[in-house]
């Protein structure tokens, strides 16, 4: 019975999963490079991030989706200029859906220009591969589909371009996936029968406003989706606690309701985890997700330390 839910579940939602493309984390303000490359080394106050994360959805099933990410990024300052600045990078993931796998190899150029005291822009573009993976092993070799796929093939080039506006109580950034990319076939041949990658929008937004001295309250919006068919939407609702701990909830969609908890380690060390629990059909077959990300960064919560506060106005472009 469970499995039969499950195969109904998936069939319903199969087109909307496969179309989507891109690893979808719940925590998408915490892995904010991994949406959009224009957000890598937006605080200038922190010379270098390393950040990674995973993500498994519906515990307990085999072959279920799972994802992860790792990411790199270091800030590079002219010399006595103090309005803009440059930050290159890294970002690597891997995701993973039942026999198919896919992983993106990123190479990450963002140019940031401080508009005025309290606004920045940002401009930044990821550059790579992808590498997409079938494991026909599993699958129905009589299948004319499957018989002429490819077990591994790598597609080049990958552009990625992405736009952002920040400062310290908002943001707002968009970036295209899929520009360059138009099918899955490259280095390798072509996995399964002839299809179209569609671009892909990614657009976020978010507003940040102290409740007290100690409660800061986030609120971001996640849209995502091709420009033909309506958008997939994620709202986080975050409350960060003296830029130590925080607490947050989410909603996705119709598909899942979200619990999200951060907190500092160490001065650099910040981790965060979520618990995802499907509120569609899946409620029935496999209800539980879950995520964790950890960063090694002075940034918390879009804050920096008193101490890492620079001349270069930190606190005015500290989203």
């Amino acid at each position: 019975m469970k499995r039969t839910a499950l195969y109904c579940c998936f069939i319903l939602f199969y087109g909307k999963f496969y179309s989507q493309q891109f690893p979808q984390y719940t925590q998408f303000i915490f892995n904010k490079i991994g949406y959009n490359p224009a957000a890598s080394g937006t605080h200038p106050g922190a010379i270098f991030e390393i950040i990674g994360g995973a993500r498994t959805q519906y515990i307990g099933v085999s072959n279920n989706s799972n994802s992860q990410f790792v990411s790199f990024n270091y800030n590079i300052f002219p010399p006595r200029s103090y309005s803009k600045w440059h930050n290159v990078g890294i970002y690597i993931d891997q995701d993973k859906n039942g026999t198919f796998i896919k992983n993106d190899v990123w190479l990450s150029y963002t140019f940031h220009l401080m508009l005025t005291k309290k606004m920045v822009m940002s401009a930044g573009v990821f550059a790579g591969i992808k590498y997409f993976k079938l494991d026909v092993s599993q699958l129905d070799k009589g299948d004319p589909a499957v018989a002429k796929s490819a077990g591994a093939v790598i597609a080049y080039p990958d552009i990625v371009p992405g736009v952002r506006i920040s400062s310290k109580k908002f943001f707002a950034d968009v970036c295209i996936q899929q520009v360059t990319m138009f099918s899955q076939k490259g280095i390798g041949g072509q996995i399964g029968s002839p299809s179209k990658l569609t671009p892909h929008y990614n657009f976020s937004v978010g507003k940040k406003g102290a409740l007290n001295d100690y409660n800061t309250m986030m609120v971001a919006v996640n849209l995502r989706g091709t420009f033909t068919g309506l958008p997939s939407a994620e709202v986080n609702i975050m409350n960060y606690y003296d830029k130590k701990f925080a607490l947050g909830a989410s909603l996705r969609g119709r598909n899942y309701l979200c619990g999200i908890v951060q907190f500092r380690i160490l001065h650099n060390l910040n981790v965060g985890l979520a618990y995802d629990l499907s509120i569609n059909k899946m409620l029935y077959a496999a209800p539980h997700n879950a995520e964790i990300m950890i960063s090694i960064s002075p940034v918390f919560g879009g804050e920096l330390s008193p101490e890492k506060v620079s001349h270069r106005a930190v606190d005015d472009c500290s989203f």
